[in-house]
């Protein structure tokens, strides 16, 4: 694992590359314009911080950056916050359901620093989308 240098502990390239390769391996890699403005310093500190909440639990990350195509092919919201390198999909910890990931996550956003929260079946979607207000939705039953 070769960690964002001087920025996480828990988080690597491979991890924010979109999942596009054989068997949804490690694709496409996390693009360069997203590195320069800085976006993947804010995404990056927000998952430490939901890291540094639970502790010692590892959390899983299943999606992160998306092509436009892959995105499409696994029919993603036309224009998510994966497609601008913007959003974390995460299982949750171990010993812990996605209600109470997704509940302890929404009580906590305040510091967290995201600003979108999806919960669905099996993660909770998290992403630092442009917004002044944190927006929440449940799709867990559909």
């Amino acid at each position: 694992m070769i960690p964002i240098i001087g920025k996480s502990l828990h988080i690597n390239w491979d991890e924010l590359a979109c999942k596009d390769g054989a068997n949804h391996t490690v694709g496409t890699p996390y693009p360069i314009g997203f590195i320069n403005d800085g976006r993947v310093i804010e995404l990056v500190v927000m998952f430490e911080r939901i890291r540094q909440h639970f502790g010692s639990r590892p959390i899983t990350i299943n999606s992160a950056y998306r092509t436009k195509a892959y995105n499409k092919k696994i029919g993603g919201a036309p224009n998510s916050q994966h497609l601008h390198g913007k959003a974390l999909d995460l299982q949750p910890p171990s010993g812990m359901d996605v209600t109470a990931f997704f509940n302890e996550l929404k009580l906590n956003s305040h510091w967290m620093g995201f600003r979108g929260l999806g919960k669905y079946k099996t993660f909770v979607h998290c992403d630092i989308r442009d917004s002044k207000e944190l927006i929440i939705w449940d799709l867990s039953n559909g």
